[in-house]
């Protein structure tokens, strides 16, 4: 969209944007009717509110066709019900971009494609995990402790760990699934690293589908995993390394979906290798 055509939309919408944002009470009123049809009563239960205020909201909301009376109940209309959703999109980014603001900020996103940006605040429900003075491997403990209490893990890494291999062999081992995606970088080094009982090993994972490899030819700049259990993301400094000091990390159904879409997303864009060393 150029700035001209942006411009032009925002003079059409900037009265129906003020009228959505300039009103806290307005925002609750709306967020208490998605749960479905309310009462006066009923939203000042919900929303602890006067009923003169909420009446306003209402009455507001009617001569916007964004809210239907019927008898003395309350509901959105189809037209509130797409409002609601987007208001709730913008509010749940601006609560995780200043929630995480420490992974974003002077952090390369470039590679979360737009759609998942739009979507970013599926990660509400999310923990970041930080190095501390004392302990500075802290990131990295939570994750090996979480992958090692999962079964079906896929995921892609711009970043070599020479002790993959072995957690990865162990967890195969144990009965998980390992599906992972690698820049050609990467993989080579993996390969180089690989002693002959590994290749072996290697070789019989693949052929038994409990490992499935995957080769990017991009320089892609954010490394996560998902897993029944958890999603992990990582992203790399401004300056082009990757920081291991900060780890995202979430349990949530919402940020789980999240992972999966994404690694779906490079997934497309990789290749599977047999590994053939």
């Amino acid at each position: 969209m150029d700035v001209k055509h942006g411009l032009e939309l925002y003079e059409e919408v900037r009265k129906d944007l003020k009228f959505l944002s300039a009103s806290s009470v307005r925002t609750k009123v709306m967020i208490g009717l998605n749960g479905g049809s309310c009462s006066l009563g009923d939203l000042r239960e919900k929303l602890d509110l006067e009923a003169p205020p909420i009446s306003r909201a209402l009455n507001q909301f009617a001569k916007q066709n964004y809210v239907v009376k019927d008898s003395d109940l309350y509901f959105l209309s189809q037209t509130g019900k797409i409002i609601f959703r987007r208001l709730m999109e913008s509010i749940r980014t601006i609560h995780v971009l200043k929630k995480f603001d420490s992974l974003w900020l002077n952090h390369d996103m470039k590679d979360i494609p737009v759609d998942l940006l739009r979507t970013i605040g599926n990660l509400e429900n999310s923990e970041l995990v930080e190095s501390e003075p004392t302990d500075i491997f802290k990131p990295f403990d939570n994750y090996n402790s979480l992958l090692r209490k999962s079964n079906k893990i896929k995921g892609l890494s711009p970043i070599f760990r020479p002790d993959f291999l072995n957690l990865f062999r162990e967890l195969i081992e144990k009965g998980a699934d390992v599906e992972f995606i690698f820049t050609g970088s990467i993989l080579d080094k993996i390969v180089k690293n690989l002693d002959s009982e590994s290749v072996i090993k290697m070789k019989e994972f693949i052929s038994r589908d409990e490992l499935k490899i995957w080769r990017i030819n991009c320089d892609v700049k954010v490394a996560f995993t998902i897993t029944e259990k958890f999603l992990s993301l990582g992203l790399f400094s401004s300056s082009g390394c990757y920081d291991p000091t900060r780890d995202l990390v979430s349990s949530d159904h919402d940020a789980l979906k999240w992972g999966n879409d994404l690694f779906d997303y490079y997934k497309k864009k990789s290749e599977r290798i047999n590994f053939q060393i």
